[in-house]
């Protein structure tokens, strides 16, 4: 009896421990490739954008190309995979979702277009060969779980600086 009760109450906590592990492991991977690719784009000269797609419905996959290049990913991209059931979105939203991470906290007005990086490693908005310097935004749901809980973010200042964020219910904290 006393280990049913103990299995009761320690399974749910199992659960949101591995789902937590899983959100932090994929916006630290989501955060390595971007950095990656800034660092690639100083090393070669060139402007590197990092895309995103949805895979399979629950894969996100990330990867770094030339920005002039088509936004196909081929297997020698610089890529990352984060493999639980997780959705890139532009704002949180649902029933119980957080608010989004203010401005003013931020320092800058993000956008939450694909992320380029300059030859100097500077974030910028890619266009047709001009890349205007520019701050991002990006929110994650891990679409396992329910109403507040599941929810990260990255940022990308204007300087460049790549930062996480997790929801714990109540506040967003880096």
């Amino acid at each position: 009896m006393i280990s049913l009760i103990v299995g009761m109450i320690a399974i749910p906590n199992m659960v949101s421990v591995i789902s937590n592990a899983r959100l932090h492991a994929g916006v630290t991977s989501m955060s390595g490739l971007s950095q990656s690719a800034r660092m690639l784009a100083v090393k070669q000269n060139q402007t590197l954008t990092v895309r995103f797609a949805q895979i399979d419905g629950l894969t996100l996959v990330a990867w770094a190309k030339p920005a002039h290049e088509a936004a196909v990913r081929i297997g020698t991209d610089l890529q990352a995979e984060w493999e639980a059931p997780v959705s890139i979105m532009p704002s949180p939203s649902g029933v119980g979702a957080p608010s989004e991470i203010d401005s003013a906290v931020l320092g800058f007005t993000p956008v939450s277009t694909e992320p380029s990086f300059n030859s100097r490693g500077l974030p910028c908005v890619y266009d047709g060969g001009n890349c205007a310097n520019q701050g991002f935004l990006f929110y994650f749901k891990d679409t396992s779980r329910q109403g507040s809980q599941g929810w990260a973010a990255l940022s990308i200042s204007p300087a460049g600086r790549i930062k996480k964020w997790f929801w714990t219910g109540s506040a967003w904290v880096d």
